[in-house]
Order: C-alpha cells, then structure tokens, then sequence
C-alpha cells in the first residue's frame, strides 16, 4: 500500500501543476504557511490544523457551522459522574483507522497520555488541559520542573478504561470540575491516534518504564510528525515542502467523501494563487488582504462567499500595561510624569485608559482599513461565543470625552504636565501599525504636551520585548482555541492569564466574575458572569479592542456545499464540500 500512495503522489502533484484545470474528482486549494507538524499534540497552528481536522477526529466535534453545539463524534454519548470529575464517553462501534487498525478504548487512553507525558511546549496539551488532568500547564521544556509537579500516576489516571482497553467505554479523570472541558476536547491537539500503529513505529510505547524518556522530547524528529493515522475522511498521501496530498478514506466511518482527492498547494505569491484561481488551476485560494478582491471579483468561473454574520474568531487590541518595568526602558522615556516620560503605573489610572480608549475612531477605521466590511466588539470576546455582551457601548473617537478624562487623571497632572511614551507593534502588521498611528494623531492632537511614539520589532523582538513587560502600550491579537468564553476571557482579564505576563493586568471586580465563571457548571450562568464582565470592560476600558474583519471565502463556482465555522482552520471539512 505503501508504495501505491507513492505513485498516486507523484500523478496528483504533476496534475495540479500541469493541467489547466484541477481534475474533477480532485479539490485544488492554494494558499500559505507551511505546515508545523502532523502530530495533534505537537501542532498548535492554523496551518496544520486544516489538515489535522480533515485526517485526525475528536470524541465530540462541532454541529457545523455552529461554533455553540457539538455534536458526537468518534464517542457516540457522554455521562458526567462523580460530581463532574468523571467523564465517560462511550466510543463508537467499529471505526477504522487509516492503518486498517479498529479504535477502542486504548488508543483514546493512550492519545491523551502521549500528549500530557511529551508536554510539547510549542503544543496546546499542557496549557489547555494539563491543569484539569495533572493540577499543572508545565511544559516538557524544562523537564526538572515538569517532575517536580507530574507524577506518573496522575498521567496513568487520566484516562482510565473501566471495560479493558479493548473496550468502548473511555473514562476522563480530571481533578475538578470544568465547565468548558467538551468544548477544548473538541480542539485537535485532543484527537484520537492509533496507538497501535504508533508504538509499532517507534513512539513511546505507553508504560510508566519510558514515560519520562518522552517528557519534552521534539516531536518533530518523531514518527507521527509525517506520518498520521487517524480516523477521518481523508488520509495523507504526501506532505512535501510545496504540497501536501490527502486522498479520500473509503472505510470512513460516516461513508465515503464525495471527492476523491485533496491538494493543497503552498504559494507564498498572491499574485500566482490568484492567478492559478483564475485559470482554474485552484478550486479555493487564500488571500491575504480583502483589499486584494478587486483582483478576482468579476472574474468568470469565480465565486466570493460572504455573509455578514462571518464574524472571525480572532480578537485584536491595543493593550495597555498596567505595571511597566521602567528599569533602563527607552520607551518609557524619563520613567516619571515630568513631560518626558511615563511612571510604571501610568496605565494603572482608569481615566488615563479611558481617555485613550475615546481616541480611536472605531466607525471610520472599518470604512477605511476593511473597506466596510467589518464589526465593532464590546468587549474581548468573539461576538459569536456565549457571553458575549452586545448590549454595552463601544468607546469610540470623542474628543470632549478623552479631554475630560485626561483632565481627571492622575489629579490633573497628566493634563497640566504631558507625557510622552512608545508603543509597539509586530513589524509588517499594518492594522495594528495603523491602530496605533490613528491614536498618536488624535492624542497629540489633544494636548501638545502629549507624545506618543509608535515603534516597531521583528515578531520574535516584539513577544520577547512584551514578555519582559517593557512596552507600555501595545497592538496584539488571540484567535481562539476552543468555543468558549474562558478562552478569551481568562486570556485577556484574568490576573493570571495568558497577557497578564505582558499587561500585568489586575480589576480586583473582574477577578471575581473570572474565578466564579472558571468553576460554575450551568451554562446560562457563566453566560450571565461573562456579559457582566463585558459590562466592566466598557466602564473600566483595560484595553482598546479594535473591529474585526468579516470573513470571505473565494472559490471556483463548481465547489458546492461550503459554509464558515471559524473555529475550523480553513473554514469547513472536505468531506461536506463536492465539485460538480
């Protein structure tokens, strides 16, 4: 079979190149960004879960296109027990793996165990649901550490199969109750390997005698990263540095796909993918910008699909840092409120925040910057999710209304004396770039005594520089990871979350509604905490959460059966697409 694949490789990638247009039984999809990994525990990016969710399926998955159901995947039903520490999945009668190797309860055991003993730090196991398996989100990074939090017997009882292995009964052992834990389940850092397969080719082999052998091992030099055996509709054929082929699974559990073959093709040019679009030569193309639609618009054969509910599941702002290290800082200028300057708590005055927030035109920058086709937030939150509060105003440019801020601040010392600072942003990223230009131009505007330098740094530059909690304001984003509130809101608020490493961040009333949320299991009443939150988030402005783009899909006009589910990577699942 091996050798079949090979040939079945070859013939595909010279079609997609040679032919003027993709093959019928064939879906051609040009777009960008390599591929990091085909492991689900080692994969974290947009990239390889486009393929990930197409070859690799989860217990529970999403009732497309709706982000706020989930419906049974490769588990049939689940009870929660044990005062929502037990989750017991039954699994799915006879369901094939790609190896030909029929799933039990086994491989889901072993599927999570391999990812909280690896711990990949460039994964998602360990910070999504280490806490809630191992009481501990350490990385295998630093192994010394992992050990002193990790036991053996915590990996061991994670899952448990009350049937045998060879059972289909799963038991999801977590040390307390989590309202959100069906929903990151769904994610594919938590998809089912076969682990038979695995062990078979070198992967660790699931005893406690080599676990730690495996701890923060790089799992890109390990088996798995090119050689997936899932239990999804297609299979990979080939991953090469310019294309990856996928054919189609004809002992799928849900039936066979209608479409027979899958190439995605890897084209940094936008300009050759629209071209390869036009000329049929790509079923689907990314593209970049959506200023760059003017090019393809019009264009026979060529459809845009867009609804104005295509609402992403990213959410950007300005953040700003309440607790500055000022320590030799150059962008805190002379570190005190002197004219020349900012002290470390500049931020840490709710009228400063305010008043900034009142200098950013939220209307006029989704006429300008995403062409119409954008909408405002009220709060840090995907206007999508539960939760969300839509009932709240969003500050927006008000001169009047910043001055009375300024003035207030700091005890009129802000306004009398000036300041000046920097803000950054990653270099290349012209939104945020332009983010904070508008505001630099409002606020000088406002009070010549006021200066706002704006700079930016390499990607890399630019985390290491907000981690070390040294840039006073600044433009960065969070797309989601699983659908549920928490996910952003813990992200962005919470004193101990994600951003607080860069914004120090700490609304004592906030902290209270977070910690409720993290542990209440109805569902209506964390939506309740959440939308209060929002509330909290208008009248103590911790950040300046900037408009997000409505979503577009450009395809050939023969590709039916698409829709938008931004919480898959590329939008939908090959399976549900055909090509007439």
């Amino acid at each position: 079979m091996h050798r079949f694949f090979a040939i079945l490789a070859s013939t595909l990638l010279v079609g997609a190149i040679a032919f003027a247009q993709a093959p019928a039984n064939t879906y051609v999809f040009s777009t960008f960004g390599q591929i990091a990994s085909l492991d689900p525990v080692r994969a974290y990016d947009t990239s390889s879960g486009a393929i990930l969710e197409n070859v690799y399926e989860t217990l529970f998955t999403f009732d497309d296109p709706a982000i706020d159901r989930l419906k049974p995947g490769l588990a049939t039903d689940v009870q929660i027990l044990n005062d929502g520490l037990t989750y017991r999945f039954t699994l799915r009668d006879g369901v094939q793996f790609h190896s030909g190797n029929t799933m039990t309860c086994a491989d889901v055991a072993w599927s999570i165990k391999y990812g909280l003993v690896t711990a990949a730090p460039e994964g998602a196991t360990s910070y999504l649901l280490g806490k809630q398996f191992l009481g501990s989100q350490q990385a295998g990074d630093d192994v010394e550490a992992y050990l002193a939090e990790v036991t053996w017997e915590e990996i061991d009882g994670a899952v448990t199969c009350p049937e045998g292995p060879d059972g289909l009964v799963a038991d999801f052992n977590v040390q307390a109750p989590d309202p959100a834990f069906l929903a990151v389940l769904a994610y594919t850092a938590f998809s089912v390997i076969d682990s038979e397969y695995a062990i078979a080719n070198g992967v660790w082999d699931g005893t406690e005698a080599t676990w730690q052998d495996w701890i923060g091992r790089d799992l890109t030099g390990e088996f798995l990263h090119r050689n997936p055996s899932g239990t999804g509709a297609y299979r990979v054929v080939e991953w090469g540095d310019a294309s990856l082929i996928a054919t189609r699974f004809d002992d799928y559990w849900g039936g066979p796909a209608q479409i027979e073959n899958v190439v995605f093709n890897y084209v940094e040019e936008e300009a050759t993918r629209i071209l390869a679009l036009q000329q049929g030569d790509a079923d689907r193309i990314e593209l970049g910008q959506r200023a760059s639609l003017v090019q393809i618009e019009g264009t026979p054969g060529v459809t845009v699909h867009e609804e104005p509910e295509w609402a992403s599941t990213c959410v950007s702002a300005g953040f700003f840092n309440f607790a500055i290290d000022t320590t030799d800082n150059v962008d805190v200028g002379s570190g005190q409120l002197d004219g020349n300057g900012i002290p470390s708590d500049f931020f840490a005055d709710v009228n400063v925040r305010r008043g900034f927030a009142h200098l950013f035109d939220q209307e006029e920058f989704i006429a300008q910057i995403y062409q119409g086709a954008g909408t405002t937030l009220t709060m840090g939150l995907p206007s999508t999710f539960p939760g969300y509060n839509p009932d709240v105003p969003v500050r927006t440019l008000d001169l009047e209304a910043a001055e009375e801020a300024f003035r207030l601040a700091w005890d009129g010392a802000v306004w009398e004396t000036g300041f000046e600072f920097t803000a950054l942003y990653n270099a290349g990223n012209t939104t945020r770039e332009t983010l904070l230009n508008i505001i630099k131009d409002n606020v000088e505007f406002l009070n010549p005594k006021f200066t706002m330098n704006v700079r930016s740094l390499p990607w890399p530059d630019f985390l290491a520089r907000t981690a070390e909690k040294k840039v006073p304001f600044f433009a960065l984003g969070w797309c989601a990871d699983y659908a549920d509130a928490r996910n952003f809101v813990n992200t962005f608020y919470d004193n101990d979350g994600f951003y607080s490493a860069r914004t120090s961040i700490d609304i004592p009333e906030m902290q209270v509604l977070i910690d409720q949320a993290d542990v209440i299991l109805d569902q209506e009443t964390r939506a309740f905490l959440y939308r209060d939150i929002g509330t909290l988030h208008y009248d103590l402005a911790p950040m300046i959460v900037y408009p997000v783009l409505t979503e577009f899909i450009v395809t050939r006009d023969n590709i039916s059966g698409i829709y938008f589910n931004p919480m898959r990577s590329h939008d939908f699942l090959w399976k549900d697409i055909a090509k007439n």
